[in-house]
């Protein structure tokens, strides 16, 4: 079992990956990692075979740096908080989310061009839309694809009258674990009681047999 100290330097190596990646997906990779806890980073490092991100900094496999996030996700080598999927997508939770709702339909095969997203990664988007819509009822939601560390996606992102633009708040585990119970939650269906016609019932009364009273 890693200690913290131990964890935070192997967090602080993943940190040092990030010029690799395009200016405007640094902070949320950051805030990514930074939000795993010490045996997330344990499980991450077990599962790849990171070996060169030991405690002992051993550089074995430096090719490995290039590790996917969301390919980790898919394997669930890192947490996450699924509120749908389908055959070829998974559909997550945003954990620094722009707006409540804020959600990633992510393709289970590695895809590098948004181009060549599945239409079924769009058409779970469009199932969560609905969902959202349904239960939060934001004046807009936009579907868009989006591509970090090289592996192509779907935002769903909903807007609100208080909604702030690339404004991220990083949520609780508390806060997404309410929401993700929210939006896999099935309607529910209400029961309409059949009102009957007050002479309805009067005509019932007057049809029922008239039973002559019995004597002991």
């Amino acid at each position: 079992m890693l200690t913290e100290e131990q964890a935070s330097q192997i967090k602080q190596q993943l940190l040092k990956q990030l010029d690799k990646f395009p200016d405007d997906k640094r902070d949320l990779i950051k805030k990514q990692i930074l939000a795993m806890s010490t045996q997330d980073v344990e499980n991450f490092i077990n599962q790849n075979q990171l070996s060169h991100l030991s405690p002992e900094q051993k550089q074995q496999n430096p090719q490995q740096l290039n590790q996917c996030i969301f390919c980790s996700i898919i394997k669930n080598q890192i947490p996450s908080y699924k509120i749908d999927e389908n055959k070829d997508n998974i559909a997550i939770l945003e954990i620094n989310p722009i707006s409540q709702g804020h959600s990633l339909i992510i393709p289970k095969k590695h895809i590098e061009l948004t181009e060549k997203l599945p239409t079924s990664s769009f058409a779970l988007a469009k199932k969560i839309a609905r969902k959202i819509q349904t239960k939060f009822h934001p004046l807009e939601i936009k579907i868009s694809s989006q591509k970090i560390t090289n592996h192509s996606f779907v935002e769903v992102l909903p807007l609100y009258e208080t909604t702030i633009p690339d404004k991220r708040t990083k949520a609780t585990k508390e806060e997404l674990l309410e929401l993700q119970e929210k939006i896999k939650a099935k309607p529910k269906i209400k029961k309409i009681k059949s009102k009957k016609n007050p002479d309805e019932n009067k005509l019932q009364k007057q049809n029922l047999p008239q039973l002559k009273p019995r004597i002991p």
